[in-house]
Order: C-alpha cells, then sequence, then structure tokens
C-alpha cells in the first residue's frame, strides 16, 4: 500500500516556461519551502547516516541519477514529467512528482507525493508526519508556480 499526496495549480504561463522552473529546482536559496526546515531535515539526516542537504544543480539538462537537494533523479520526461526520490533515511520510499500539462487557461503544474511504508515503522512515519508534508507541499506548489509567472489564483487541485 502507498500513501499518496497531491497538489496542482493553475499558472498563466506556457507548458514550456513551467518546465522551465521544475528542472531549476534544485539548491535554489527561494526554495519553495521554508529553508530552514530543509537544514533542519537535512542535518537529522545526516546524523542518520543519509546524505544530509545537498546544494545541487548539474548546470544541463537532468538526468537519471542526477542529486537534487534531497532527492535522486529517477525520471525524466520533458516537458510533462520529473520523478525523483528521496535519497534520504526513511522507513520506506518517498518519490515526488512533478508534472506540467496544457490546460485550456493556461498550464497546470501538480506535485504528487508517493510514499511506500516499509513495515509498521513506516506507516508510523506518515501518519506522523502526513500534516507537516502536506502543508510543505502545497506550499512548494504554490510558490514554485509564483516563479514561473503570475499564477491563477485557484487551485485545481488541492489536499489529500
Amino acid at each position: 500500500m502507498a500513501y499518496v499526496d497531491r497538489h496542482a495549480v493553475l499558472v498563466d504561463a506556457t507548458p514550456d516556461q513551467v518546465w522551465a522552473g521544475v528542472t531549476a529546482l534544485g539548491g535554489d536559496p527561494r526554495f519553495y519551502a521554508p529553508r530552514a526546515l530543509w537544514r533542519v531535515r537535512g542535518l537529522a539526516d545526516g546524523l542518520l547516516g543519509g546524505p544530509g542537504w545537498r546544494i545541487t544543480g548539474p548546470g544541463r539538462p537532468l538526468e537519471p541519477g542526477d542529486a537534487m537537494d534531497f532527492w535522486e533523479v529517477v525520471e525524466v520526461r520533458p516537458p510533462t514529467r520529473l520523478r525523483v526520490r528521496a535519497a534520504t533515511r526513511l522507513p520506506g520510499t518517498a518519490y515526488l512528482d512533478l508534472g506540467v500539462r496544457a490546460s485550456g487557461a493556461g498550464t497546470e503544474l501538480s506535485l504528487r507525493t508517493t510514499f511506500e511504508p516499509a513495515g509498521v515503522a513506516g506507516h508510523a512515519y506518515w501518519w506522523a508526519t502526513v500534516g507537516a508534508h502536506t502543508a510543505t507541499f502545497a506550499l512548494m506548489t504554490r510558490r514554485l508556480a509564483g516563479l514561473v509567472l503570475e499564477p491563477a489564483t485557484r487551485p485545481a487541485v488541492g489536499g489529500p
């Protein structure tokens, strides 16, 4: 069983403009959620033997295997999908999928997190962190859209 959380926003931009924002994610100081939270998460991960916070950005098109902060690129399908896997120590496997889709009124930017828990500890981790993760990833979606261009004010989809 996997847990999924999805957020989307309509952006007044072309799919190519939104895709450019998606692929510029790694290491941006305006990173789409409060930076202090990511630093604390990185410190905790490093103490547990994970890679911690990695400022990245290859300066070229992303490819599978590239590092992006806490994430490793798994799949890139320009200009519609970027899939990354959490490189942090977790009781399970976490994926982040960013999608770009043309819509009649602009472009839909979607962010979907998927967590595949490993045992009871994985399920406990999900339920202990779901509120913080939902808020963080909703904020990331809105901030990314805002950095691309002025987003439409109405979300296309929201919440878990």
